[in-house]
């Protein structure tokens, strides 16, 4: 690794975060992650995570992605009790209202709870000797150089609600849907940057049950894509615990 720049920091220890991290952590002396929650034990719902309660899987290139930049990611995940299978031959897929044919394929993906795999990479970021993850540290701010020419770190408070600056040669802004950056930038004399919104006016709610083994044949789920005119989609989905996760759109 070339550690031959400075500082990097990210905001938000989401996966977005997460792997921004490990791939600054090539270049970067050194990586400070700071999120506004604090981060819970390997496994556990946080707040930060408006969708970590709804059905998660891994599918084949994310989960190649992953084990690249964290080798043995994957035979960790399975060690406890998330499932490696086939996507096409162990899930059944139904699009436009048709069940697809279930066939072999080289598409190996993981069945796993978001917090599960949330969890396990975070651990894997953080032991990595140039990275620090600061958490119920919440950013304010950006701050810039006195001509305001270039964003110079960020500015923010932890616990005890002292605010303090810190200084960056790189800010990522990985917060996600409700980031802040338009409006920080403005107050140090940029421009927002332009948006385009869409609505996709869909509504969710999702349930866990006990899995055995003979449910569903064997296999690992079911994926319902929505179909016009109703409209609805759902997803079934194996789980670390002996759980189904389903999800109802």
């Amino acid at each position: 690794m070339n550690h031959g720049q400075g500082r990097a920091v990210v905001i938000g220890a989401s996966l977005g975060g997460l792997l921004a991290a490990r791939v600054l952590a090539e270049r970067h002396r050194r990586v400070v992650i700071v999120d506004r929650d604090a981060l819970p034990a390997v496994g556990a719902q946080r707040k930060g995570v408006p969708q970590g309660r709804h059905a998660h899987g891994l599918l084949a290139r994310g989960r190649e992605v992953l084990d690249e930049l964290f080798p043995g990611l994957s035979g960790e995940l399975v060690e406890q009790g998330a499932l490696r299978g086939d996507i096409q031959a162990s899930l059944r897929w139904c699009n436009d209202g048709h069940l697809l044919r279930q066939a072999p394929s080289p598409l190996e993906g993981l069945c796993v709870s978001r917090p599960l795999l949330e969890g396990h990479v975070r651990r894997r970021v953080a032991s990595l000797p140039n990275v620090e993850v600061l958490d119920g540290w919440a950013v304010s701010r950006l701050a810039a150089s006195p001509a305001r020419d270039r964003v110079t770190g960020v500015t923010g408070y932890g616990a005890d609600g002292i605010e303090a600056t810190m200084d960056a040669d790189l800010v990522v802004d990985a917060s996600g849907r409700g980031s802040n950056s338009p409006a920080w930038l403005e107050q140090v004399g940029y421009r927002a940057p332009g948006e385009d919104r869409v609505e996709v006016h869909i509504g969710y709610a999702t349930r866990t049950y006990r899995r055995r083994p003979d449910h569903l044949d064997g296999d690992d789920g079911v994926v319902i894509a929505p179909s016009l005119p109703a409209g609805r989609a759902g997803v079934v989905l194996a789980m670390e615990g002996d759980r189904w996760i389903v999800t109802l759109g």
